[in-house]
């Protein structure tokens, strides 16, 4: 009953470390991850998103309010008139036909279950349903029984029994996955039909840099249902294009279902029992008839949202990421500075060419990624570059329309006060009229290092510069006495430092952990038995 803040935050992507520490402080999993050329950044759910607004309280520049204006709605232009959709042959009803609905609590998984169970009660027939929510009704996993029958003295039980499911609609992979919904399934007889869209865990809180195990998965299920009878579909993904709004997406993997012929009831049915839910009802029309329509064509559809233009892939060989960076310092700093990054990469890959076989240099591409953060360190005019070269502006306009105006929210080390109790810098809110102050600031970056820089004399500037010509250093010795083996030592030297990101006391915090992992990993390299030291255990005391 409330009124719905006019209110949202934003992520500048480029800004972002993706460090997590927003996550950490929320405690939310609408702050997720997002893979970019440079790293995982973090962005907002903005459907998600229930406008606590703690993320804020994370310790980085790169949130923004934005107040006022609405979320802009896709622009897609495919016919989704149902007419033109074939109507499928729905499945005999000789026995109840059972549907396991997962996913994740707060999305319209109930919703999903309500609906067909109405609109079985149009069409005159039996139907039964049990929801299991567990303890958390927002974020938690969430699986439907849901049991349709010529009538309803048909159905002598709610719960589906183990192995009887003749259809797993996922609106969740991860809960898709569990043994309460594996349990269900039977090869033989079961389909399934899976939202294969990465949805984050309480694991990327606490580790910002977890690895999705989607494979692992989607293989479980394929295994338990049989690979031909699986369909994995990017429904997340496609509806939040096509209708500008992730929960879109439980109604489009039902409407993709319906139209392979696995629920058996009538699309006329459905589209009634949405009618009568009474919430957003021409929204989840919508969203129901462009499932069916990727059912018929997935190109299509994938076209008409904009996925196949947006579609990212990482730069796979040495000399893409080398350019590519190598662009990215000069509008940074110069084309002088990103000289350095290139040479030292050039002599590290030539050493590394020697010593490898094959064509592949993984360590020199790891190298080059992490050299790149390190000489790229985000200080003062990097952050107020990075949000007026127009590209944030650019982020906002596709996610935004109407009037808005913007609160900047940061914690410049000459301006902020520190928390009475953490000792920890404290954020303050900056209007939108402060961006022609940092185009002013961002201009200024030919000052960087120099005696004229006021914020280079500050700790946290001085320890970039320092981890900067470090690196170089350890690079071209490493580069001098590589041999095949010690690259493993090597590779976890960069992996460690490629932790060490963030800003101000988190980030000094990382660079302690780093540098005592680093004197133990170069022992190890030049062959002396120092004990090596945990960086999760340093983190930890």
């Amino acid at each position: 009953l409330l009124e719905d803040p006019t209110r949202r935050v934003v992520i500048n992507r480029a800004v972002c470390e993706g460090c997590g520490d927003c996550a950490k402080k929320s405690n939310c999993l609408s702050v997720v991850p997002i893979e970019t050329e440079l790293g995982r950044k973090r962005e907002i759910d903005q459907s998600a998103c229930n406008k606590d607004y703690s993320c804020v309280k994370g310790f980085c520049p790169s949130f923004v309010s934005v107040i006022g204006g609405k979320l802009k709605q896709s622009a897609a232009t495919v016919e989704t008139d149902a007419s033109s959709l074939p109507e499928p042959q729905t499945p005999p009803l000789q026995q109840p036909w059972n549907i396991v609905v997962t996913g994740v609590g707060g999305t319209g998984v109930l919703t999903i279950t309500a609906v067909l169970a109405m609109a079985a009660h149009i069409e005159g027939k039996g139907c039964a349903t049990m929801n299991q929510t567990g303890l958390a009704q927002k974020f938690g996993p969430v699986v439907s029984h849901l049991r349709i029958a010529k009538r309803q003295e048909d159905i002598n039980a709610v719960r589906i029994p183990a192995g009887d499911a003749d259809v797993l609609l996922g609106c969740d992979l991860v809960v898709s996955a569990s043994d309460e919904a594996m349990a269900k399934v039977n090869i033989e007889r079961s389909h399934a039909v899976i939202n294969d869209s990465e949805t984050p865990t309480s694991a990327f809180i606490f580790d910002p840099d977890t690895v999705f195990p989607s494979r692992e998965m989607k293989q479980i299920i394929e295994e338990e249902v049989g690979k031909e009878k699986v369909h994995f579909v990017e429904s997340t993904v496609m509806a939040s294009h096509l209708m500008g709004d992730s929960v879109a997406s439980n109604f489009f993997i039902l409407g993709f279902a319906f139209q392979r012929g696995l629920i058996p009831i009538s699309s006329a049915a459905i589209d009634a029992a949405i009618e009568l839910n009474g919430v957003s009802v021409e929204f989840n029309q919508r969203a129901f008839r462009w499932g069916r329509r990727a059912a018929v064509d997935e190109s299509a559809v994938r076209n008409a949202s904009g996925m196949s233009a947006e579609h990212w892939q990482p730069l796979s060989s040495l000399d893409e990421i080398v350019d590519y960076r190598y662009a990215l310092l000069c509008d940074y700093q110069n084309a002088a500075y990103a000289q350095r990054y290139r040479d030292a990469i050039t002599q590290f890959a030539a050493r590394e060419r020697t010593v490898v076989v094959g064509d592949e240099l993984p360590v020199s591409q790891a190298a080059a990624r992490t050299l790149y953060r390190v000489m790229a360190y985000k200080d003062e005019y990097e952050v107020a570059r990075l949000f007026t070269n127009g590209q944030f502006m650019r982020q906002l306009n596709t996610q935004f329309e109407g009037a808005y105006r913007l609160c900047f929210h940061m914690a410049p080390p000459l301006l902020s006060r520190r928390d009475p109790y953490t000792g920890e810098p404290l954020k303050r809110s900056f209007p939108g009229w402060c961006l022609p102050l940092f185009k002013l600031l961002a201009a200024a970056k030919c000052l960087r290092g120099s005696r004229w820089d006021v914020f280079s004399y500050t700790v946290e500037r001085r320890m970039e510069r320092e981890l900067c010509a470090q690196f170089l250093e350890d690079l071209a010795e490493l580069a001098r006495r590589l041999t095949p083996e010690n690259t493993v030592y090597v590779q976890e030297l960069i992996a460690y430092l490629d932790k060490v990101k963030g800003f101000g006391h988190i980030k000094q915090a990382q660079h302690e952990c780093y540098q005592n992992s680093r004197k133990s990993l170069l022992a190890k390299f030049n062959g002396d038995e120092l004990p090596f030291v945990e960086l999760a255990s340093i983190a930890s005391r």
